[in-house]
């Protein structure tokens, strides 16, 4: 019996929360669930609202589970071009962090580049953190309603929240995930992201992230 678009999606969802690599084990790798939900859409010519809201399953020894919310605007300035800003809160392990971000992002085809700098205040911090994210993102149709998504991101310390605190590289990211479009107003997909976190001259942490993901477009 051949099973629905829907139900193979959903099913997808399921596996990638389920997986536990082997090498997770290990004291540098550890393994996380995010699951996200979005609401977007157009507020006025070319002008686009996008709110989100994520729970993020973590081992205590990772900093505990963390719950977001934010909001994002973006216009349209130029073919292909978005210039935008917005703001979000993480709450972690009782700390909370602000996080306002200003964006400019670029389409081309199947192509998206994103370069997006935050601003970052923590409870207790010596000073305001200053990062910044640039984003390569290819998405490609699969036929019907489904569609795939691979990319990588790096994130770099301009500005580090301890005095002592040295700029660099903080992150890389590699990413991958399949989307299926239910009807209209809704999506669902299911992603894989590859964190690494560089640690001089120690080996690097890594951390397996499967994520679940409505999208609704109003």
């Amino acid at each position: 019996m051949t099973r629905s678009p829907t139900r193979m999606c959903l099913l997808l969802a399921a596996a990638l929360a389920a997986w536990q690599p082997s090498s997770a084990r290990a004291g540098n790798e550890d393994t996380q669930l995010w699951h996200f939900v979005f609401a977007t859409g157009e507020i006025g010519p070319g002008t686009r609202l996008t709110l989100d809201a994520s729970h993020r399953w973590r081992e205590e020894g990772r900093g505990g589970e963390v719950q977001t919310l934010r909001f994002a605007v973006d216009q349209t300035v130029a073919d292909s071009l978005r210039i935008g800003g917005g703001a979000a809160v993480f709450e972690a392990g009782g700390k909370t962090e602000l996080r306002p971000h200003q964006q400019v992002i670029f389409t081309k085809g199947g192509f998206e580049a994103r370069t997006r700098l935050e601003e970052r205040f923590f409870d207790g911090a010596d000073r305001m953190e200053l990062r910044l994210r640039q984003r390569l993102q290819y998405n490609h149709p699969l036929g019907g309603s489904w569609r795939a998504n691979i990319g990588a991101e790096w994130l770099g310390l301009l500005q580090s929240r301890r005095a002592d605190g040295n700029a660099g590289t903080e992150l890389w990211i590699a990413q991958t995930g399949v989307a299926y479009r239910v009807n209209d107003r809704l999506d669902i997909s299911a992603n894989y992201w590859l964190l690494a976190f560089p640690n001089g001259d120690q080996p690097a942490r890594y951390s397996h992230v499967p994520q679940t993901m409505l999208i609704y477009h109003f």
